[in-house]
C-alpha cells in the first residue's frame, strides 16, 4: 500500500504515501504474500527460487536468501512516516507493537523458506544510520530493533547458514547489537564510518563486505586518489586469513573514467595478501 516517488530512473526512491500513516487503517491492513524478493520487487514464486538456488549451486556458487532491502526497521517507516515512527518509539501505541508482530512473523516466513530449500547464505538489509550517527540511538535500537533481528537471525545461525547485514550510513554505535543479533558478514559504508574506525572496531569480528565511497571520491576524484583509496582500505582492512571484499555502486554523475580507475585497482589490489 506504499506509493513510491523516484526521482532517477532504476533507482529506487521514497515512499511519499504511507498506508498507516493514520493508526485506524490497521483494523483492515493485510499484509502481502510471503514471495521471494529482492529489494522492492517480487522476483517470482518460491518453486522457480528454488530452482535458480539449485543451479547456482551447480555452478558453484553460494547459495543466498534475499530478504528484501528494508525488511524491519526501515518497513516500519514505510507504512507509518519517518516522524510518526519516531513519535511511535517514544509514546509506544499498542498498534506499534502489533505492527512489529506482523512484519517480523512476514518476515520469519520468508527465512523459513529459504531454510527449506537451503541457502549458504541469508541477506538482511536495510538503511540504519544517517551520515553522522544511527538514525536512532544505541538505547533505543537495543529497545526495538535488536531483539526482532535476534528472532529473525539465530535460526539462520542455527540451521548453519551465514548472516549478513547490510546497512548504509554510520553505525558503528550499533556493532556490538549486530554482533549480539547474529550477524557474520556486514556491508557498511567505508568513509562515512572511517577507514580506522572500521579496522579498530569491525575487522577481526565480522566478515567486512566494504561499500567503497560513492560520494566524494568515485564520483569527482581523479585515477590517483580512486587509487590511493583502495589501497588504503586493501591495507588497514584486508589480512592473510581473509575477512574483507570490496563492493561498489555506481552511480550519476560518475563518469567511465572513474569505474576504469576502478577495476584496475581491484586487479591491482585483489591479490595483495597473496603477493
Amino acid at each position: 500500500g506504499c506509493k513510491w516517488r523516484c526521482s532517477v530512473n532504476g533507482i529506487i526512491g521514497t515512499v511519499v504515501e504511507h498506508p498507516l500513516s493514520d493508526w485506524s487503517a490497521m483494523e483492515n491492513f493485510k499484509p502481502p504474500p510471503v514471495l521471494p524478493q529482492n529489494a522492492q520487487r517480487i522476483t517470482g514464486d518460491w518453486e522457480s527460487e528454488r530452482k535458480s538456488i539449485e543451479q547456482a549451486k551447480k555452478r558453484g556458487e553460494l547459495a543466498w536468501g534475499h530478504i528484501y532491502h528494508g525488511f524491519y526497521f526501515m518497513r516500519l517507516q514505510y507504512l507509518r512516516g519517518f516522524t510518526n515512527l519516531m513519535c511511535d518509539l517514544i509514546e509506544e501505541p499498542p498498534q506499534l507493537w502489533q505492527l512489529i508482530e506482523i512484519i517480523k512473523n512476514h518476515t520469519a516466513e520468508m527465512i523459513k523458506k529459504y531454510l527449506e530449500i537451503g541457502v549458504d547464505v541469508m541477506y538482511f538489509g536495510e538503511d540504519l544510520g544517517t551520515q553522522t550517527s544511527s538514525m536512532i540511538s544505541p538505547e533505543m535500537f537495543a529497545k526495538y530493533v535488536t531483539p526482532v533481528y535476534k528472532e529473525l537471525m539465530q535460526p539462520v545461525r542455527q540451521a548453519g547458514t551465514l548472516v549478513y547485514l547490510h546497512s548504509d550510513g554510520h553505525v558503528l554505535e550499533l556493532i556490538d547489537q549486530f554482533e549480539q543479533a547474529g550477524v557474520q558478514i556486514i556491508n557498511i559504508q567505508d568513509l562515512v564510518n572511517g577507514i580506522d574506525e572500521i579496522a579498530k572496531n569491525v575487522k577481526g569480528r565480522f566478515c567486512i563486505e566494504l561499500d567503497v565511497d560513492r560520494q566524494k571520491i568515485v564520483p569527482t576524484g581523479n585515477r590517483r586518489e580512486i587509487h590511493n583509496l583502495i589501497e588504503e582500505e586493501v591495507r588497514k582492512l584486508g589480512d592473510p586469513s581473509g575477512g574483507l571484499s570490496l563492493i561498489v555502486g555506481i552511480y550519476p554523475p560518475t563518469p567511465p573514467e572513474a569505474v576504469d580507475a576502478l577495476c584496475e585497482a581491484f586487479r591491482k589490489f585483489r591479490t595483495y595478501w597473496w603477493d
